[in-house]
């Protein structure tokens, strides 16, 4: 005796896959250039201005888009004292200037880490949004 298993749809779901990679593809890169511009943005808050009269130290931070992802970067050629200035250490001649360690930063993975929550659920509605546009149900 044999037993026969007809399925019905397997060209349908291949195309629903297909649809979903390249929605989530977009979806994923809109919520990192989201997140990524919020981190900015807060981190560009935190960063006290100072005396210099060519640029401060908050305009150092940017967004960098990525294939496949944002970043977001602070310092750089113009403001090399940033790293400093954003965790503490010793620098100057004979590190004769000092400004306390701080492991975590002072700025940017502090308003990282304030956005945390926030970048997590709006990845997760980018993501059923992505579901829904390439025909999937996300709740099943």
């Amino acid at each position: 005796m044999a037993i026969r298993v007809d399925v019905d749809g397997i060209p349908h779901v291949e195309a629903c896959l297909a649809a979903l990679s390249e929605a989530s593809d977009r979806e994923l890169d809109d919520s990192c250039t989201d997140a990524a511009q919020a981190v900015a943005t807060r981190t560009r808050t935190l960063i006290p201005i100072g005396p210099v009269a060519m640029g401060h130290a908050r305009n150092s931070v940017e967004v960098e888009n990525r294939p496949g992802g944002a970043g977001v970067t602070e310092g750089g050629p113009r403001f090399p004292y940033m790293g400093w200035l954003d965790f503490g250490g010793r620098v100057g001649r004979r590190h004769s200037v000092s400004r306390q360690w701080i492991k975590g930063g002072r700025f940017l993975f502090r308003a990282y880490a304030a956005h945390k929550p926030d970048i997590e659920l709006g990845m997760h509605a980018n993501l059923r949004q992505a579901c829904r546009e390439s025909g999937w149900d996300p709740r099943g």
